[in-house]
């Protein structure tokens, strides 16, 4: 019979039944794989999707702290803060002045309106500090010229908007105590046997010698204010005192004594911001009950 192209028959018929059968199977088959892997697929995605958001985010945010790790290293040291003070080299020497009235007279602090100036030669000052002190009679001082930071960063930052000029001075302290303010006491830093000249007008009312620490000889001073008899103002580290009890001293030209200076072994705070052992004189005002009688 010739060849028509019809699967008839017994095993021929049914292995031509099965054949035409296959591609259905094989296409259910890939149907049912599809559906399977989709989904997986998809999941893999979204996955990778996020981690790949995560990591901009980290990046992002390390370059954003990066940044200001920087900046704040930037200005910290852009902007001045603790450093030595240089000591002028014509300062090596003691700074003797030909008359007592020859020295600049420069504004350092104001005590209720009346002004206290520098009582050593500006050549010879190596550090102007203020700090508080353990006596609660202590009156505040309002510092002159421009404050320069003891402090960290934010006080840094702070002293972009300090006003003044001239004259820079440190603060010790600032907080204050319990006791006084954070201006109470004034440190003027200089060379030891500079002149000290009186800062204001006023009348030596006492002067007593004591012992600092048990061990150290040092003299103070005492002036009563000419314009307010109820200030008294206290120098001490004075060495060869130049006046006596009852002596009235005038404004930037009465001699007190000299700057003193201290053995190498004493640690003396001011040291902190000059190159040297920190030698100075310390200025402090009390409000005491006048005596009437004095002037």
């Amino acid at each position: 019979m010739p060849y028509s192209g019809l699967c008839t028959g017994g095993g021929l018929g049914s292995a031509c039944a099965l054949a035409s059968r296959l591609p259905v199977v094989a296409a259910g088959c890939n149907l049912i794989g599809s559906m399977q892997t989709i989904p997986a697929f998809q999941a893999r995605r979204a996955q990778a999707r996020r981690r790949d958001q995560f990591r901009r985010r980290r990046t992002v945010a390390f370059l954003a702290v990066a940044t200001l790790v920087a900046l704040a290293v930037w200005a910290a040291y852009a902007i001045p803060g603790d450093k030595p003070a240089v000591v002028p080299a014509n300062a090596a020497a003691p700074i003797l002045l030909d008359t007592p009235g020859s020295t600049e007279e420069i504004v350092v602090a104001r005590v209720e309106g009346i002004d206290l100036l520098l009582p050593v030669a500006r050549d010879a000052t190596t550090a102007v500090a203020f700090h508080p002190v353990d006596n609660p009679d202590a009156v505040s001082l309002t510092p002159s010229g421009e404050r320069t930071s003891g402090g960290g960063l934010g006080a840094r930052l702070a002293d972009i908007f300090a006003e003044g000029g001239g004259l820079q001075y440190y603060l010790m302290g600032e907080s204050g105590t319990s006791a006084s303010s954070g201006t109470a006491g004034l440190d003027i830093g200089a060379v030891p046997e500079s002149q000290v000249v009186c800062p204001i007008d006023g009348k030596v009312v006492a002067m007593k010698r004591y012992r600092i620490l048990g061990r150290y000889n040092d003299v103070e001073i005492q002036v009563q204010f000419a314009r307010d008899p109820s200030l008294l103002m206290v120098v001490t580290h004075v060495a060869h005192p130049d006046v006596a009890i009852g002596d009235v001293v005038t404004c930037g030209e009465s001699v007190l004594g000299e700057v003193r200076g201290f053995p190498d072994g004493l640690d003396q705070a001011l040291s902190r911001y000059t190159s040297d052992a920190g030698d100075h004189v310390q200025i402090v005002v009390r409000r005491v009950t006048p005596n009437l009688e004095t002037f």
